[in-house]
């Protein structure tokens, strides 16, 4: 029960955590994240990829979270959509330096994918779900 929520509160602030990405993008607050893509031009493309690339992350960790809370078996494709969205996201936005919640991301994001894809952890048994 503890693993599953400590995953739970993980899940959830990694997913809301990407609000500091969304905000500065859309131009409410400039807290030092790149509001520029490399790979897209123009400000229109990058603010509207941007913005669905992080609400799409924010929307499937915070349903991976709500998920793993009410053991719904889905809930590890929903924490997946989103380590991905998310990545792809850091990718196309990285600017030099990096911020350390672009890095902090990063790090969440491969463990996420490296723990439910290579290792497949946690077990069924482990968190219920």
């Amino acid at each position: 029960m503890a693993l599953r929520i400590l995953l739970i509160l993980v899940l959830g602030a990694h997913g809301i955590g990407h609000v500091l990405f969304l905000v500065p993008l859309l131009g409410a607050a400039d807290w030092g994240q790149s509001t520029h893509s490399w790979l897209l031009t123009g400000e229109t493309a990058a603010r509207v990829v941007g913005a669905v690339v992080w609400i799409v992350s924010i929307i499937a960790f915070v349903a991976a979270a709500f998920g793993l809370w009410n053991q719904q078996s889905w809930w590890r494709t929903a924490a997946l959509i989103g380590a991905v969205v998310s990545t792809v996201g850091l990718i196309l936005f990285w600017a030099s330096p990096a911020t350390s919640s672009v890095w902090s991301a990063l790090v969440v994001n491969i463990l996420t994918l490296g723990a439910l894809l290579l290792v497949q952890w946690p077990s069924v048994d482990a968190v219920g779900a």
